[in-house]
């Protein structure tokens, strides 16, 4: 794996280095050994590892991300100082700011100015595309912490993005961004509108009521929220309706039937059925 080129971006927050690899195993892999390896090299507000191929990208729980090459963005943005706040919050913050970049990006390019509702935020940290009648997986987030003892270090955020390939064709619950809006868009082109709402989003972080306007934000983009559908915990199917996430990342559920799971369950505890399908 070697550095294919190296350059820097430009944001409102300052200058970092962006690292390009045309092939990589995990954007995420080789971001934590350049953050191990030569941590004096990168600025207060980390570096950017980007790759037009990756070949073993990591999802939630030990799944894998697919990814097409040439098509779809894998990208992991590291944060060298870390905001004194919760993990999860700090997830849902990168959730946001990965729905705001694809919906700036769309703006910019082709001048179409998405509804409200056409981009939500799927607990913990994916983003959903309405698309023909429903909401599919369009992005994906893996916050990777790290951590000296108690003390949280560094965090690096993989992002992986559904862009050009094609997903409505294929069993699993997702699709990409030229299938929603008809419209070619590179890759590359959602790196730096994204970045600059994780960089928002840590200035927010990082204010006294940073953590309650994430969750409150992160609410109101929600989801499924208050609608009833079938949830699997411990291995059992149940019906519920998921209420709110609170302040600690946790979800609040309300259960139908007896023998009802906890009402607050972390996202680890939960898997989401669609048809065949549960995640």
């Amino acid at each position: 794996m070697m550095i294919h080129n190296e350059s820097e971006i430009e944001t409102r927050h300052g200058r970092l280095s962006r690292i390009y690899l045309a092939k990589v195993d995990s954007t995420n892999n080789f971001a934590m050994k350049l953050l191990k390896n030569e941590p004096e090299k990168f600025s207060d507000i980390g570096f950017l590892v980007t790759t037009s191929e990756q070949t073993s990208g990591k999802g939630q729980r030990g799944n894998i991300w697919s990814s097409s090459p040439d098509q779809d963005l894998a990208m992991t943005w590291v944060i060298s100082k870390p905001p004194k706040v919760d993990a999860t919050v700090f997830n849902m913050a990168a959730a946001l700011a990965t729905g705001k970049g694809i919906r700036k990006a769309i703006l910019d390019i082709t001048g179409v100015n998405l509804p409200t509702a056409a981009l939500s935020v799927k607990w913990p940290n994916d983003v959903y595309f309405w698309s023909n009648g429903g909401y599919r997986k369009v992005a994906g987030i893996l916050v990777e912490n790290n951590w000296r003892g108690d003390t949280w270090t560094a965090s690096l955020v993989g992002i992986g993005v559904n862009v050009l390939s094609r997903r409505l064709s294929r069993s699993y619950h997702a699709v990409s961004i030229s299938e929603v809006i008809n419209h070619d868009i590179k890759p590359n082109e959602l790196e730096a509108p994204i970045l600059e709402f994780l960089l928002d989003y840590l200035d927010v972080l990082n204010s006294e009521s940073g953590t309650n306007e994430i969750a409150q934000e992160f609410n109101k983009e929600l989801y499924g929220r208050d609608e009833e559908r079938e949830y699997l915990v411990d291995g059992t199917k149940h019906q519920g309706v998921l209420k709110k996430i609170d302040s600690n990342g946790m979800g609040i559920f309300e259960w139908k039937g007896i023998n009802s799971p906890s009402a607050r369950l972390h996202s680890s505890e939960v898997k989401w059925v669609f048809g065949l399908h549960s995640i």
